[in-house]
């Protein structure tokens, strides 16, 4: 919506505000949705260029506390998880016909270019196509709200369709936080099980994160599209400030060194396919979609769960939904479908403490009313066939709410 126009730029505000009430493992209470608001600037530039930026808040206006995890959208970074205002987006573009559309800062990453097609649920999902990674909003390794990151998205006519290419860069996202339980350092007198290291704060970090994505949408019917996408962050994990500390008394641990030499490399990357066919989400008629993600050290488990390891691990998972849209105006829509993410890591599966793997199963049913094109009523509801961890998220969900959009 333009809040001011001239001849020489537009501010235009968009978001909307969502409540829900929610029944979950027996307790019912109201919760935000994912609440946002959004300025944005556009100006034309030299040369049929369009410039501007855009800025996104998160708003959490019923409650400031970390909302009950259901949906991956409602996440933020590491540090602004109980903040009732957090920054979603906020980056600068510069667009053009034969160039590309250029984007720096905190944007939608291009690996969300594909993952993104099934992340449409009122109340729930986004959490098995591994944009959400960390169970944050993405933007540390760049799948989701990309933080500090340079992105180039190009269109091409191919075939009867249009073909997009994505290219996406990050660099020194944040500091990593790296203690490990149990490893065997061959210091005498100390054994494995009582030995912890710390690689101490701003040494070990997110490096550099490379992406591609590429999609292709057919003119067949309402529309027919393909998409790829491949996400990978460097983790450097080395310093001369290792800490390693004696824990066989839990409640009095004991630094031993406090200069040991760290040399680690490792990598977290995810790969994501995915189809989907119809004019869009909530749009006439048919929409459906597939994603199916594999990725390492790209998820990550709620603490107390691993022993003597860090809690990152491999995984693959699937998500799809199916909407279709009717009536007057198109304001009825029926909605379903699934998330599955499993763990796909035997180091990892080893060390978990009451299950032998992770795995969460979800399965949704909505209906949504279109009251006018502002207003929007749904419940929906979610059937949790996840394994005893798995259920941490949430477990079964009867909801109801609305969105009212600016």
């Amino acid at each position: 919506m333009p809040i001011y126009e001239s001849g020489e730029v537009t501010l235009y505000m968009s978001g909307y505000f969502s409540a829900n009430q929610v029944n979950a493992g027996g307790d019912t209470e109201m919760r935000d949705g994912a609440s946002r608001l959004r300025l944005g600037l556009n100006v034309p530039a030299y040369g049929d260029w369009d410039t501007g930026f855009n800025l996104e808040w998160g708003v959490r206006a019923i409650s400031s506390a970390s909302p009950l995890l259901i949906q991956g959208n409602q996440q933020a970074s590491f540090g602004d998880r109980d903040l009732s205002l957090f920054l979603r987006q906020g980056h600068g573009f510069a667009k053009h016909d034969c160039w590309g559309d250029f984007v720096l800062g905190k944007q939608w990453a291009v690996y969300y270019d594909v993952a993104g097609w099934t992340d449409w649920y009122e109340i729930s999902g986004g959490l098995a196509s591994g944009a959400y990674s960390l169970n944050t909003d993405g933007g540390v390794l760049g799948t989701g709200r990309a933080d500090s990151a340079i992105s180039w998205r190009r269109r091409w006519d191919l075939f009867g369709g249009e073909f997009q290419l994505g290219l996406q860069y990050q660099a020194h996202t944040q500091s990593l936080e790296l203690n490990v339980v149990g490893v065997d350092l061959g210091i005498e007198g100390l054994e494995p099980e009582n030995t912890e290291i710390v690689c101490p704060d701003g040494d070990c970090e997110f490096g550099l994160g490379h992406s591609i994505s590429m999609t292709y949408r057919a003119n067949v019917g309402d529309g027919l599209q393909f998409g790829t996408a491949y996400n990978r962050m460097k983790l450097d994990i080395e310093s001369t400030r290792g800490r390693v500390f004696d824990i066989s008394d839990p409640l009095n641990p004991e630094l031993v060194i406090s200069d040991f030499h760290i040399t680690a490399s490792s990598n977290a990357w995810a790969w994501v396919a995915g189809v989907n066919y119809g004019k869009g989400p909530y749009q006439q008629g048919f929409y459906g979609a597939l994603v199916y993600q594999h990725s390492h050290n790209n998820q990550l488990a709620p603490p107390g769960l691993v022993d003597s390891i860090d809690n990152f691990f491999n995984a693959k998972g699937s998500e799809s939904i199916i909407t279709y849209t009717w009536g007057a105006k198109d304001c009825y829509s029926v909605y379903g479908g699934h998330n599955y993410l499993r763990s796909d890591d035997a180091q990892f599966e080893a060390a978990l403490i009451d299950a032998n793997s992770f795995r969460l199963r979800k399965y949704y049913l909505g209906f949504q009313y279109q009251w006018n094109e502002r207003v929007t009523l749904y419940t929906e509801n979610t059937i949790d066939d996840s394994n005893r961890i798995g259920r941490i998220f949430s477990g079964d969900v009867i909801a109801v709410g609305f969105r009212v959009d600016i």
